[in-house]
């Protein structure tokens, strides 16, 4: 009898745990993802791929600089109680690494997803910064601000979904085929409007655009290099570009005070422009760049 009672009672166990526990370890009670990413454009990828099995979090709220951003502790607390965090990258945002390490130790089961990988990082010395010191170099962060990269970040980003949700399988392939379908096309209009342009440097507030322009075959000027503020013979360089290529329009971001680039853009009789590199809307972030350069640079 006893034998019996123990038998019935494992048998209920093994039940319990495979229809509720494993799940619960990688999706939460009402069977949505808790997902957590460090800026907003990532939350487009995630939402367009995950659709309503996932819930997002941003870390950088918009508005906030990721550069010199740094979580409180409630919100490192909510971030913790998630079931996978997309990072943008292993040393691209000081503020990332240590948030990383403050996750884990608060989650042992949190899945942390590298976006990095797969990227062809650019160099920080590899950037036009009329002579400012860049520091300590290492790579540019701002790995998103391509679409090919997009497609790439995209891919990782099912792929981890697709791990933790394998009963998504089909509808996460599906939501990517669609995603990917739309980031060629955003890519492949990109092409026709940037090829033919006149002039092809660009000035911009700080240095997010590098990949953009390698990827179109454009050029970025920074006025601030790493966050520094740039010095008068920094900007009386990047008037002397401005006037010499006329250039007409100065990129200005709302992460950073726009006195400078507006001091520029009165010398270089140039245009002043809002774009936002952490814009929410990422595909159509990227046309309203690009018809800003069409625009301007014909």
């Amino acid at each position: 009898m006893m034998r019996t009672t123990l038998l019935m009672l494992l048998l209920v166990l093994i039940a319990s745990f495979s229809s509720g526990c494993i799940r619960n370890d990688t999706v939460s009670s009402d069977g949505v993802l808790q997902v957590a990413v460090t800026i907003p454009p990532l939350k487009e990828m995630v939402e367009v791929i995950g659709g309503d099995r996932v819930s997002v979090t941003v870390v950088v709220p918009p508005g906030s600089e990721p550069h010199t951003f740094e979580p409180g502790p409630g919100l490192i607390s909510r971030i913790s109680r998630s079931d996978i965090f997309f990072r943008v990258g292993e040393g691209l945002f000081p503020f990332e690494d240590q948030l990383v390490g403050r996750l884990s130790s608060q989650n042992h089961r949190l899945r942390i997803v590298d976006l990095s990988h797969g990227i062809d990082l650019i160099l920080m010395d590899d950037h036009h910064d009329c002579g400012q010191d860049h520091g300590d170099a290492g790579y540019d962060p701002h790995i998103w601000l391509s679409p090919v990269n997009g497609g790439v970040m995209a891919e990782s980003i099912a792929e981890s979904l697709i791990m933790l949700d394998p009963d998504g399988e089909a509808f996460y392939r599906e939501n990517l085929a669609e995603y990917h379908q739309a980031i060629m096309e955003t890519d492949t209009r990109l092409r026709e409007d940037l090829t033919d342009l006149r002039i092809r440097r660009f000035i911009v507030t700080h240095d997010a655009w590098g990949y953009f322009a390698r990827e179109y075959g454009l050029e970025q000027i920074a006025v601030f290099v790493g966050g520094k503020e740039p010095t008068a013979r920094d900007i009386a360089e990047i008037v002397r570009i401005a006037r010499e290529d006329e250039i007409p329009i100065i990129f200005v971001e709302p992460q950073f005070s726009q006195k400078t680039a507006e001091v520029i853009a009165a010398e270089a009789d140039a245009m002043v422009i809002v774009i936002n590199p952490l814009a929410e809307g990422y595909l159509s972030n990227f046309v309203h760049v690009a018809e800003s350069l069409e625009e301007a640079m014909r």
